[in-house]
C-alpha cells in the first residue's frame, strides 16, 4: 500500500506514512487498498477534511474535527485537525488516530516539541475503558503556507501557536471521549494539591478506570464512598485520608476523609443527573494538579464489544 501511494504521488516509499486500526491480528485486504489509490488520489481536496474524518471512522458514531486560527503581524495562522476513536482508549493514546495541520512555518525540531506537548495535555489525558491497542498515531504537519514569519523557540509566535494547537488537540481528544462506546456521560477528573504531577495522575486514572465508579456514573448514583475508596487504594505512599476533600462540581461530598457535614443526597443527585460531571479530589499534599477526561460504563459498552466481530 505504501508503494502504491508513493508511485501515485511521485514520492519515495519512506515518505509515505501508513496508519491503521481494526481487529488485532487480522490481515488487511491490501489489494483492495492498492486498487483504490488512483480514485482516492483524484479526489484529493483542500476542503476534504470532513470526508477524511468520516472515512477513518470505525465504531465511531460521528466524525470528529476542530479548527482554530489567530493573527500575528498581519498574517493569519490556521490549525485544523481530525481524529477517530471510540473504544480501547487509554494513554498512551490507544485505538485512535489524530491528524493535525498548521500553515505556520515551524522547524522540525520545534514541531516535534509542539506535538509532544499538545499530545500530553490532550490525547494522553483521556480514557474510555482503560484498555489499549497495538495501533495509534498522532501527527502534526506544518506546511509553511502562511505569510507569517517562521516560529522560533523563544519568540511570541511559539506561545500563540502552542495555545492554538492545544485547543485543537484537546477538542479532538474530548470528541473521542464524548463518542466513547456506549458513553452517556462526559466526566472530568481533576486531582488538586498533589505532591507531584505523577501522583495526581495516579489518583485521577484510578478513578477514571474504576468499574464501580464508572457504573455509578452511568446509574447517576452519587455514591461518594466508591470514589473515596478508589483514592485510598490508588497506591500513594503515606496517604492521610483525613485530609482528603472530594467535590462533584461545586458540591462537597467528602470532607476530611468522611461525608461532608453540609452534604445532602439531593445535592449529589442533581450533579450526577447531568451529562457533564466534574469529580475533583483535593489531596492537600502539595501544589501539583492534573486532569483527565473519561466516560461512564454502560450496558451498550458491553454489547458493542461483545458483538464487535459479529
Amino acid at each position: 500500500s505504501c508503494e502504491g501511494v508513493a508511485s501515485q504521488c511521485g514520492v519515495t516509499v519512506s515518505q509515505v506514512l501508513p496508519f491503521s486500526t481494526g481487529v488485532i491480528g487480522e490481515k488487511l485486504p491490501v489489494q483492495v487498498l492498492v486498487d483504490a489509490i488512483p480514485q482516492v488520489y483524484a479526489a484529493l481536496s483542500e476542503t476534504g477534511w470532513s470526508d477524511a474524518a468520516e472515512g477513518i471512522m470505525t465504531t465511531d458514531t460521528r466524525p470528529k474535527g476542530a479548527t482554530a486560527s489567530f493573527e500575528y503581524q498581519g498574517s493569519t495562522i490556521n490549525v485544523s485537525g481530525i481524529s477517530k476513536g471510540s473504544g480501547m482508549i487509554c494513554p498512551n493514546m490507544a485505538t485512535m488516530l489524530g491528524f493535525v495541520a498548521t500553515d505556520a512555518s515551524v522547524p522540525q525540531e520545534l514541531l516535534q516539541k509542539l506535538v509532544s506537548e499538545a499530545t500530553d495535555k490532550s490525547f494522553n489525558r483521556i480514557t474510555v475503558d482503560g484498555d489499549t491497542s497495538t495501533n495509534d498515531a498522532c501527527v502534526l504537519v506544518a506546511t509553511g503556507a502562511s505569510a507569517a514569519p517562521a516560529v522560533t523557540a523563544d519568540g511570541e509566535l511559539y506561545g500563540l501557536l502552542k495555545k492554538a494547537l492545544v485547543e485543537v488537540f484537546r477538542t479532538l481528544a474530548h470528541a473521542i471521549v464524548r463518542d466513547g462506546e456506549g458513553a452517556t456521560k462526559f466526566v472530568t477528573v481533576t486531582v488538586d494539591e498533589a505532591g507531584t504531577a505523577e501522583e495526581a495522575l495516579q489518583v485521577a486514572y484510578a478513578i477514571a478506570h474504576s468499574p464501580l465508579t464508572k457504573t455509578a456514573l452511568f446509574a447517576s448514583d452519587p455514591n461518594w464512598g466508591r470514589i473515596l475508596a478508589v483514592v485510598g487504594r490508588a497506591g500513594l505512599a503515606d496517604l492521610d485520608v483525613s485530609r482528603i476533600n472530594i467535590y462533584l462540581d461545586d458540591v462537597c461530598i467528602v470532607e476530611e476523609g468522611g461525608v461532608a457535614a453540609s452534604y445532602t443526597e439531593e445535592q449529589g443527585q442533581a450533579v450526577m443527573n447531568q451529562e457533564e460531571i466534574l469529580i475533583r479530589v483535593v489531596l492537600k499534599r502539595g501544589t501539583a494538579s492534573e486532569t483527565v477526561w473519561t466516560t461512564d460504563l454502560s450496558h451498550d459498552y458491553v454489547s458493542i464489544n461483545a458483538d464487535y466481530r459479529s
